[in-house]
């Protein structure tokens, strides 16, 4: 409930001495509210990124979109913001758009190799949206170029912060696989 409906304040005033006018106000007061409610309600679910579950499953059988059973409602919206809003991207610079609506403005890394080879690194902390990247890419690359796509794995760069008793605790695989944030 966003906005209060108040039926008082628009009656004039001297009809607000009479008990009846107030009677009728308040049996009125909670049909208005529901109604200002739903009126709320149906103007959010009519965009994506404000839509309620009950409007995400539609949205979802719109677009035949198969949410995962441990899908947040975030999530869910992101799959189907990500399916509704795929349009062609002929350019280098729509494609780094799509893929930092998706990735995040530094969760991937793009290069296009003149001998017709789009190279896509998805940063560790944007992994979970990596089959919905290679869904995005598989529809919108152009049959004559090759796709490489792989998860930006921990560089040097990152772990040259950490001593060799600090990278100690974890195994290879962690330290290759989880996201590291801020030096820890």
């Amino acid at each position: 409930m966003i906005r209060e409906a108040d039926l008082l304040s628009y009656i004039p005033d001297f009809l607000k001495e009479y008990e009846e006018m107030r009677a009728v106000q308040e049996v009125l007061q909670p049909e208005i509210q529901r109604l200002e409610d739903e009126t709320e309600s149906v103007f959010s679910n009519q965009f994506i990124s404000s839509s309620d579950i009950r409007s995400m499953k539609r949205y979802e059988k719109m677009l035949h979109i198969q949410p995962l059973p441990d899908d947040t409602l975030a999530d869910r919206r992101f799959k189907v913001l990500s399916k509704w809003n795929r349009m062609i991207p002929y350019t280098k610079i729509a494609l780094r758009q799509k893929l930092s609506v998706l990735c995040g403005e530094d969760g991937f890394t793009l290069e296009i190799d003149p001998k017709k080879v789009i190279t896509v690194r998805v940063a560790l902390k944007s992994k979970r949206n990596f089959y919905e990247v290679r869904e995005m890419l598989e529809e919108f690359v152009p049959c004559n170029m090759v796709m490489d796509l792989d998860l930006l794995y921990n560089q040097h760069d990152l772990l040259c912060k950490f001593t060799h008793k600090q990278l100690r605790a974890w195994s290879h695989r962690q330290i290759r696989n989880e996201v590291f944030i801020n030096g820890e």
